[in-house]
């Protein structure tokens, strides 16, 4: 089974808050003008407002990002915590859904896994790779969470 990192997997989704970057130095050239005196002439409204409105977008797109960035690079230091520190148990595979989600092509699925030897021991996994369903794999789970699990081997 295919190791599937997700800051690199969902990467192309960082372009969509990323591109819209763009705005904060459109922002920065109504703003600057301005501010340093030289008025900039338009039909309605003012050039200083523009630019502040330009910046505020500039700026919740670059917050964005990053979140998004931070949040994806989480979940593959969770995923490595729990193959490197995780207790084993023998799971089976219960379901296999797909979503809607293409990546390059590929069509993303998402595997229902549950290891009857650990009451409670629940987890979704999206893969490239499904497996069918009813096939015997080894789980990494965290015994604080057992909805946070993680497919080791089929």
């Amino acid at each position: 089974m295919e190791e599937m990192r997700y800051t690199k997997t969902f990467r192309p989704f960082l372009f969509i808050p990323g591109a819209h970057i763009v705005w904060l130095p459109l922002g920065l050239f109504f703003v600057v003008p301005e501010l340093m005196g030289h008025e900039i002439e338009m039909k309605r409204g003012s050039g200083l407002t523009l630019g502040i409105v330009f910046c505020v977008f500039g700026v919740v797109a670059v917050v964005a990002t990053l979140l998004l960035a931070a949040f994806l690079s989480g979940c593959d230091r969770r995923r490595a915590f729990l193959r490197e520190h995780g207790l084993r148990a023998q799971g089976v595979v219960t379901a296999v859904s797909g979503t809607p989600s293409r990546i390059n092509g590929r069509a993303l699925m998402r595997l229902h896994v549950e290891a009857p030897e650990v009451p409670g021991l629940a987890f979704r996994q999206l893969t490239f790779d499904p497996l069918p369903e009813g096939t015997a794999v080894t789980v990494a789970y965290d015994p604080e969470n057992l909805r946070r699990g993680l497919l080791v081997t089929a």
